[in-house]
């Protein structure tokens, strides 16, 4: 298990799983505050900054042990390719308005339930 926190606090508007126009979701989609500090989840590397056709600006981490994870949709990214990043470490923010940001979880590149590996209560 990978000691891992949800890397920004909001509102759930899809859980994992769900149903939606391509299939069903991989991840889960939050509406955090806007311009709200996105965070890593768990010490790793930047894998990925910059955007990315049809979900805005994303950041990919990966996390020992075949762990990746990946924010989709943010206002600025604060990361680089390459940097080593802290479990708390901002990676951005979310965007003005009324932001919602996907985070995956995946583990050997297989979907895994975000909301599963949260610890230490509510991850919202």
């Amino acid at each position: 298990r990978l000691p891992w926190i949800m890397p920004v606090s909001g509102r759930l508007v899809s859980g994992y799983g769900e149903k939606s126009a391509v299939g069903l979701t991989t991840g889960i989609a939050l509406a955090p505050a806007a311009g709200a500090q996105v965070v890593s989840p768990a010490d790793g590397r930047v894998a990925y900054a910059g955007p990315y056709r049809g979900y805005g600006s994303i950041v990919i981490v990966e996390h020992a042990g075949g762990w990746t994870t990946l924010v989709t949709n943010l206002g600025r990214i604060a990361a680089t390719v390459g940097e080593k990043v802290v479990q708390g470490s901002p990676i951005g923010t979310a965007g003005p308005g009324r932001p919602v940001l996907t985070v995956e979880l995946r583990r050997l590149g297989e979907p895994v339930n975000p909301l599963g590996q949260v610890r230490g209560g509510s991850p919202l």
